[in-house]
């Protein structure tokens, strides 16, 4: 088993899990999907969780993956949705964009939900050489136990949000933090957690 990313840090995290979870069998390597050092017909499955949406050209790291696999290979990836069926993302990208700490993405270039009309999604993965492709939805839920929690989320675990946050003064954290608690008040329940609805594309193909 090989497990890739383009970013050395992601490669070492998973180095580091792997080795909590005791796992002998996997090598890490730092990897770009668009250009793969492997041989053709050298690959079993590729198995890309979250990650062809944000890479500048996922045509490409599609016609690799299609080059390594060998005859009869699965490849199997997820991407998600739209902005309005992922709101646990959403909301708080859309928080940080009217507080002028970001700007609104290029809907055309890479993004987390650049890959979100199924029909796109489906003809790049049959121009890259794939047949039998299967879109299916795959709904979910992120949960937090309390305001603190979804905002550790942002201020601490978002890899994007966290250095913004990190960088603001002690009256724009406390508003911003409160702008998105605010935001995520029809997804509180009676107990005081909070259920952000969440989807993603699976797509399998050989």
């Amino acid at each position: 088993m090989i497990c890739t990313d383009f970013a050395p840090e992601m490669v070492d995290a998973a180095r580091r899990l792997g080795a909590e979870h005791g796992l002998d069998n996997v090598e890490y390597r730092v990897l770009d999907a668009e250009r793969m050092d492997f041989d053709d017909d050298s690959v079993d499955v590729i198995l890309c969780r979250s990650a062809l949406m944000i890479m500048a050209d996922p045509g490409a790291a599609l016609a690799e993956s299609r080059r390594v696999l060998r005859p009869g290979g699965i490849f199997a990836c997820s991407v998600f949705t739209t902005p309005a069926e992922n709101p646990w993302v959403a909301l708080p990208i859309e928080v940080f964009i009217e507080r002028a700490h970001i700007q609104r993405p290029d809907a055309s270039g890479p993004g987390m939900f650049a890959l979100g009309d199924p029909d796109h999604l489906r003809r790049l993965v049959t121009d890259a050489g794939f047949a039998d492709v299967e879109i299916d939805g795959i709904g979910f839920a992120h949960r937090w136990a309390d305001e603190d929690e979804v905002w550790r989320t942002i201020s601490e675990v978002n890899a994007r949000m966290a250095p913004i946050v990190a960088a603001m003064d002690a009256a724009e954290r406390t508003a911003t933090r409160r702008a998105v608690i605010d935001a995520f008040v029809p997804y509180r329940q009676p107990d005081g957690s909070f259920h952000a609805p969440a989807q993603a594309w699976g797509v399998a193909a050989r």
